[in-house]
């Protein structure tokens, strides 16, 4: 004849008879497997902890069951050889060249950027345009001096301006060429960007030189086993 019970939401059921003898412990079982999962209910937890607290059988269950989930859990990782160099490629570590070296050209270039705008910015005279127009173009080359300064403090964050930078670094030179050949300025006058152009140059190599093994990827000479990044300075150790 059998028989239905029920514990806080969970029920289970015990078919028994005169011969089978019920083990008055297997619901509280079910619940400690629950509870290692998160699947039961305050309700049930307090039941099941006023159980463990005058039952050492189930609780030597509750310790052999958690020791196998932690075991299932935590397995020690495999070894890849390649994991490292995956990281650090996704990672884009600042390259700062033999000595370090780029962070002071970078940080001068930016000085001198900012020198060169500050006129412009404040008193709204460059060359000629208006005083909104040069106040614009001032601010426009101070920021750039300010993100260049900043990259040259914090290296590794020079991949995230690239973007910005590049883009006018591409401009600025298409402008300057298009002035030369129309004749409205000269190339040595055209020569005041030259320190913004070498500080995104310098930038551009302390990202890492993106897209620059894609382009020489094509040389023997330039090949590196395991597709590490080289940069245009070659490896950094």
């Amino acid at each position: 004849m059998g028989t239905k019970r029920s514990l806080g939401s969970t029920v289970t059921y015990v078919e028994h008879s005169d011969s089978v003898p019920v083990d008055p412990c297997s619901p509280f079982r079910e619940l400690a497997s629950a509870s290692l999962d998160d699947e039961i209910s305050a309700a049930e937890q307090d039941r099941l902890d006023g159980h463990l607290l005058g039952c050492a059988g189930c609780r030597r269950f509750v310790d052999r069951v958690a020791s196998l989930n932690r075991t299932v859990r935590l397995r020690p990782s495999g070894h890849d050889p390649a994991f490292v160099a995956t990281v650090m490629a996704d990672a884009r570590p600042a390259r700062l060249g033999r000595g370090g070296w780029m962070r002071p050209v970078l940080a001068w270039c930016a000085l001198v950027i900012a020198v060169q705008n500050i006129g412009p910015l404040v008193f709204g005279d460059a060359d000629g345009a208006s005083a909104h127009l040069a106040r614009h173009l001032g601010a426009s080359g101070l920021a750039l001096a300010i993100g260049l300064a900043y990259a040259a403090w914090r290296p590794h964050r020079a991949y995230g301006l690239l973007p910005f930078v590049g883009a006018l670094a591409a401009a600025t030179l298409a402008a300057a060429v298009a002035d030369t050949i129309a004749g409205n300025r000269t190339a040595f006058a055209e020569a005041t960007h030259l320190a913004e152009l070498i500080g995104i140059a310098v930038l551009w190599m302390i990202a890492g030189s993106p897209g620059w093994d894609a382009v020489v990827s094509h040389l023997p000479l330039r090949r590196h086993p395991g597709g590490h990044r080289s940069g245009a300075l070659g490896p950094t150790k």
